[in-house]
């Protein structure tokens, strides 16, 4: 690592040390609360499951019953529609998946464990005692904290708020962030591109990124390369008191790179390509404080630093937790060589080898402007710097589907 430069986790550690979450709660429908910050700690009202119930199909029995010959069926318990009554000795009761149990019972034999005839049930595979029953309070008791604040809310969160009954949900307001792109070789479709014009991909990517987090996303436009006009820009977005502004573009060593040249930013450098650095500054008029972000104007460049470091400081800034991705180790499909002396994340694809392994193998274009070749990965490998790889060996990964 060249003196100066950080690694991701301290990057994300060191910004977010500068800059203080947003306040402002508010109630939302727990269908709509996906992805949203949780506010507050959610206790459990009830106990899950509310009451003894079968985790089989089958029948419900006394366990002390379990060496008779043949037991008596007495009746049928459904989901939603309890046996009325109880299980004598020597009596079993037809039970679903979700039923109550019934009073007396304290086993479920799996249906397929037992025979039928004229009544009769023989049980043909002997369970242990209390099988296939799920107990009351087993899955979440009352008072038990089930969802802690400061959560990003994932759609299995909702289902589980609203098994406790829980139709509403306390969340942060929605971060509020500006996307700006610079440069004036920029167009936004459908515009006729001029010589030496390009369309831009990352504010449309990086406006999806952003809703898709839970936060909302301004369309700043495109500012063209005058230090003015940027200047002017942020000045707007500070006084419609916007939260953050994420900005592509601009924060090289080049002379028309703008955001570097703008009162107030600095450049953060990273031990990584594609991608290296990002602009930051903190703005504040009236005692509202703005964040900038400036990632690179390379859309794989932009695409990693957005979610390697933006994102995660996004999240911190909206009330949650800034957490860097996750990664595991893959091997690798085939060797691999770093010359840089940075940590290369490459786009790469899961594959299986001939015995069915699965594998990872980087892909032939790893050019920092291909947007392409990340719709066409799989994953993200993070491998150097300075390091062979052989065939085989293990390198850590990070699945897309966990960034999107």
């Amino acid at each position: 690592m060249t003196e100066g430069e950080r690694s991701v986790d301290e990057a994300v550690a060191e910004l977010i040390a500068t800059l203080d979450p947003i306040e402002g709660i508010e109630r939302v429908p727990t269908t709509a609360a996906l992805a949203r910050i949780l506010a507050e700690d959610i206790a459990s009202p009830l106990d899950l499951p509310a009451f003894d119930n079968a985790a089989m199909d089958g029948y419900a029995l006394r366990s002390a019953d379990l060496g008779q010959p043949a037991l008596r069926e007495i009746g049928t318990a459904l989901a939603g529609h309890a046996f009325l009554g109880g299980v004598e000795p020597g009596c079993c009761v037809r039970i679903m998946t979700g039923a109550p149990l019934p009073p007396g019972a304290d086993t479920v034999v799996m249906l397929e464990d037992t025979v039928r005839e004229n009544g009769q049930v023989r049980v043909i595979h002997v369970p242990a005692a209390g099988a296939n029953v799920r107990r009351r309070g087993e899955h979440v008791a009352r008072g038990d904290i089930v969802l802690a604040s400061q959560r990003q809310l994932r759609a299995t969160d909702l289902g589980l708020a609203a098994a406790i009954g829980r139709s509403e949900l306390p969340v942060m307001r929605r971060l509020r962030v500006g996307l700006l792109s610079t440069g004036d070789e920029l167009a936004d479709p459908p515009a006729p591109l001029a010589a030496g014009a390009a369309y831009d991909a990352n504010r449309p990517f990086l406006r999806a990124a952003l809703e898709r987090s839970g936060f909302e996303a301004i369309d700043l436009g495109i500012c063209p390369d005058r230090v003015a006009d940027f200047e002017h820009t942020l000045a707007r977005a500070l006084a419609d008191r916007l939260d953050a502004v994420v900005i592509s573009g601009g924060a090289a060593q080049g002379d028309a790179d703008i955001v570097r040249r703008a009162g107030g930013v600095r450049f953060v450098a990273l031990n990584i390509r594609p991608g290296r650095g990002l602009a930051v500054a903190r703005l504040t008029q009236s005692g509202h404080a703005m964040a900038l972000l400036g990632l690179p104007g390379n859309a794989v460049a932009a695409f990693v630093m957005f979610h390697l470091v933006a994102r995660p400081v996004l999240t911190h800034l909206a009330g949650g937790i800034a957490t860097v991705p996750a990664s595991i180790p893959v091997p690798l499909a085939a060797p691999v060589h770093v010359r840089g002396g940075r940590i290369d994340y490459r786009r790469a694809s899961f594959v299986r080898d001939a015995r069915g392994t699965l594998t990872v193998a980087p892909l032939k274009d790893q050019g920092s402007a291909m947007l392409r070749t990340v719709t066409e990965a799989d994953a993200l490998i993070a491998v150097g710097p300075q390091t062979d790889y052989a065939a085989g060996e293990p390198v850590e990964t990070i699945p897309l589907g966990l960034l999107e």
